[in-house]
């Protein structure tokens, strides 16, 4: 066990972030909490490029693009880079327009945002889908991988502000439609590695397909690279998706994906969501047969257990998230659906024989979760009162009119046996109908609670600041990039809260890279405990609330 060096920086709330006479409405027992779109205000001038002139049924620009919150200049405040895309029968207006929609680079400085795109590398000319941000290389800025409908982008970060495109050079440019992308090590080297979805062949006809698209394209492949780790002074990976197991039957359509320790084991398992088809559970085991039977000296392999462990849902997936929203110190899952069906949601049980095991709760949670099309998902706890809470961003599919098919935010508001649907007493029915895809959870303002930036086709980017009032909080930031260390506070009254590292999940989007808990009314932690990914842990003991603490291995 390491006694770990602890780092405390961002303190006291009201000694960071005076002067702001807005207070929080009071909105009655149990939960005080009210979101408010602030977009405009901070300086988040975007507008997503899809069918400027007219809608089309072009299928690439109606899937619509994801978010990265990271913080790419190290300065404690995290910046948004947002991923733009375009149909393609407007090529030809955009160009006499002046030129093809960018994605965009948002500087954060102190809650205000500046466009900083211009010059940075990072607003590429893209049909962009997903962005995961991490760093690949481990040289202490964090990159940004962006999938198309195309070919893949790696954005290097320089260091100094400028982004470097270098994906085919580093071996990870994957051509072809692919969507959701995660980074994890899986291989448990010590370097991070990348899952990219694939979704639809667009140029070959699938006459089996009989749920409407995508079901009617071929799939494509999902992807894996291996990094290779860091030789003549460059990083690069190599592709393994076939030998360890990934869609070893037939390609299928993914979308949202994350890795995250399922079963308490401590290496990352794979959770995707698959449209048209079932979810599918890639659960990290050992090489069968031992090293004598790895000609590749991989050391893993994912074996997919959706189906025994209770997740293989068959809705058209979207987004997934992964949370313990009942305290049991295991993670839950859930999956948000297409064509108005009902989201999936998963309680997991204790591993059976070390392998995951989940019950369907979807019908015991009390909200209706059907009627709606639903894409960023989001666990997170958004009144600050320890237990986790649910976001959901809706908006139709397919595409016909930008305004009408909009449709409402939701937020389910956990009492501790039932979700209570809080959508309209929290400002979210004032938001209006968005035609949303993207959800990326972040603590963008510092002040201790969860806001939420939404991307949507053909409109304006949302940023929704919290508002909570009354409650304590703590946010452990790691130093390093750590995806899959578990971050566990306790209590003054015993009870353990955990709250896992990640990097890639919602739909196609990043959420804050550091790990936020609510304490309710307490305001202090009597111990907190960092388990790293190599097996080791730090342990900090009796902390003030209202800080960010910063933890190193």
């Amino acid at each position: 066990m390491r006694s770990g060096l602890a780092v405390l920086v961002v303190c006291l709330v009201a000694g960071c972030f005076g002067g702001d006479s807005q207070k929080t409405a009071a909105l009655g027992p149990p939960h005080e909490l009210e979101f408010v779109n602030v977009a405009s205000d901070v300086g988040l001038d975007f507008r997503q490029g899809a069918f400027r002139w007219g809608v089309s049924g072009d299928p690439a620009a109606m899937e619509g693009g994801g978010l990265c919150w990271f913080d790419y200049d190290d300065d404690g405040w995290l910046d948004l880079y947002v991923v733009n895309s375009y149909a393609e029968q407007e090529v030809a207006q955009w160009k006499a327009a002046g030129g093809l929609p960018r994605s965009a680079l948002f500087h954060n400085d102190h809650g205000k945002f500046e466009d900083v795109s211009a010059g940075s590398g990072a607003d590429v000319e893209i049909r962009g889908n997903g962005c995961v941000a991490a760093d690949l290389d481990l040289d202490g800025d964090t990159d940004l991988y962006v999938t198309t409908a195309r070919s893949q982008v790696l954005l290097w970060n320089e260091g100094d502000g400028k982004f470097r495109e270098g994906a085919r050079a580093a071996g990870v440019d994957a051509y072809g439609w692919r969507t959701g992308a995660a980074v994890g090590d899986v291989n448990g080297d010590g370097w991070p590695d990348i899952f990219v979805a694939g979704y639809a062949d667009m140029n070959s006809d699938n006459p089996a397909g009989t749920a409407g698209f995508p079901s009617t394209k071929l799939g494509v492949r999902d992807v894996l690279f291996l990094s290779n780790g860091r030789h003549d002074g460059r990083v690069t990976f190599r592709e393994v998706g076939r030998q360890v197991g990934l869609e070893v039957s037939k390609f299928e359509y993914g979308l949202g994906a994350l890795f995250t320790d399922l079963e308490g084991d401590g290496d990352l398992d794979l959770y995707l969501a698959n449209d048209t088809n079932p979810d599918r559970l890639y659960e990290n085991v050992e090489w069968p047969g031992g090293a004598k039977a790895d000609p590749e000296g991989l050391g893993f392999r994912f074996e997919e257990r959706a189906g025994p462990a209770g997740v293989a849902d068959p809705g058209a997936g979207m987004g997934v998230s992964a949370g313990d929203y009942d305290g049991d110190g295991r993670s839950d899952l859930i999956v948000t659906n297409g064509r108005g069906q009902v989201h999936g949601v998963f309680k997991s049980n204790p591993p059976d024989e070390n392998d995951p095991s989940y019950t369907d709760v979807r019908a015991e949670l009390g909200p209706d979760f059907a009627g709606s099309v639903g894409w960023g998902v989001t666990w997170a706890d958004l009144d600050l009162d320890t237990d986790l809470d649910l976001f959901v961003a809706n908006g139709n599919i397919p595409v016909t009119d930008l305004a009408a098919d909009g449709e409402p935010l939701e937020d389910y508001v956990n009492d501790g046996s039932k979700f209570i649907d809080a959508s309209a007493a929290t400002g979210l029915d004032a938001v209006g109908d968005l035609l949303a895809r993207g959800a990326a959870a972040a603590d963008y303002d510092n002040d201790g609670d969860v806001d939420f930036a939404v991307s949507q086709i053909g409109g304006p980017l949302v940023l929704l600041r919290n508002r909570v009032s009354g409650k304590h909080w703590l946010e452990v930031a790691l130093d390093g990039f750590h995806p899959g260390a578990l971050v566990s506070v306790v209590l003054p009254d015993g009870r353990k809260l955990q709250r896992e590292a990640r990097a890639g999940g919602s739909y196609l989007s990043s959420e804050d890279p550091r790990c936020l808990f609510g304490l309710g009314e307490a305001t202090e932690i009597k111990e907190l405990v960092v388990s790293w990914p190599d097996g080791t842990e730090t342990r900090l003991h009796d902390l003030e609330a209202n800080q960010v603490v910063e933890v190193g291995p």
